[in-house]
């Protein structure tokens, strides 16, 4: 449904489209919420913009895209067909829960929700300074968006899957992607407490994907060895939602039950299942998380 369409009264049980939301990157900060929601990276060709269009061929899905810039955002949604667009700041948690609440309104229902909103760093932080204090780094873009932002994301997420219906439990999507060394710890540790509600949260660790956050100057740091594209996230992305076993590309097996709290390092066409570190003591013993009761 088109953003402005009017009020619709909503049989989620019929309906035959998942709901989505994605988030973008800061060019075009972009959230999918639908009968299968996602988030979408709002750059004009970033990660989140390339799940979404993805989502849109298969004709099963219902996105909503949530970002900061109108314009593109008006112009991505009016691309594709079962898609709507929100303006709101991610770094905003008021912005972004009611964008939530305005789209669980209207689809009753969230199956995947795409954290992928992100900016890249900018400030040269191994630079010198010759005398006295040195000037504070320039991260509040980056951390206000690509940790903030997704854990507010992460929240909303957890909120609105525990008020879909009971058909959607174990097909329920959370997949994170921004300053994911941080993100990582996060993913396992809401991980398993949001398997026991249904809910799959992994983390996907994409190598240098070329978008338009990623300037000549950005890229002439890399070798061109370790660049990947939009398509090769977006492909693991949908073996991640498929509700399938997954194999990765050193040859482990995991199956679709266990396929939660993982860490996913995507290197062009092959991807891999990072290992939990272990514990080495008597924490060996303790659950890795403590289940608690509502």
């Amino acid at each position: 449904m088109k953003e402005g369409a009017g009020n619709v009264t909503v049989d989620y049980v019929s309906r035959d489209k998942s709901v989505g939301i994605t988030e973008v990157g800061s060019q075009f900060t972009v959230e999918l919420i639908g009968n299968n929601s996602n988030e979408v990276n709002s750059t004009a060709s970033g990660i989140g913009l390339d799940v979404a269009q993805r989502l849109d061929l298969t004709g099963l899905w219902k996105v909503h895209i949530i970002g900061s810039n109108l314009e593109r955002g008006k112009a991505a949604a009016a691309s594709l067909k079962n898609t709507t667009f929100h303006q709101a700041d991610v770094t905003k948690y008021e912005q972004q829960g009611n964008t939530f609440q305005k789209i669980f309104n209207e689809e009753k229902r969230l199956d995947f929700v795409f954290a992928n909103a992100g900016v890249a760093e900018d400030t040269v932080f191994f630079s010198k300074h010759e005398t006295g204090i040195p000037p504070r780094p320039d991260i509040a873009g980056l951390t206000d968006i690509n940790l903030t932002g997704a854990i507010y994301t992460s929240y909303l997420a957890m909120h609105y899957f525990r008020r879909s219906p009971e058909v959607t439990m174990g097909k329920r999507n959370l997949i994170i992607t921004s300053s994911i060394d941080a993100l990582v710890g996060f993913t396992r540790s809401i991980g398993k407490q949001l398997w026991n509600e249904g809910v799959k949260v992994n983390a996907i660790c994409p190598g240098v994907v070329i978008t338009p956050l990623i300037t000549p100057e950005l890229k002439a740091y890399f070798s061109e060895k370790v660049l990947i594209t939009t398509s090769d996230v977006t492909n693991v992305i949908f073996k991640l939602i498929s509700q399938d076993d997954v194999r990765d590309s050193k040859g482990t097996f995991v199956s679709r039950d266990q396929l939660h709290s993982q860490a996913i390092l995507v290197s062009g066409e092959k991807y891999y299942c990072v290992d939990i570190p272990e514990y080495f003591d008597e924490l060996a013993g303790v659950p890795g998380v403590l289940l608690l009761d509502d």
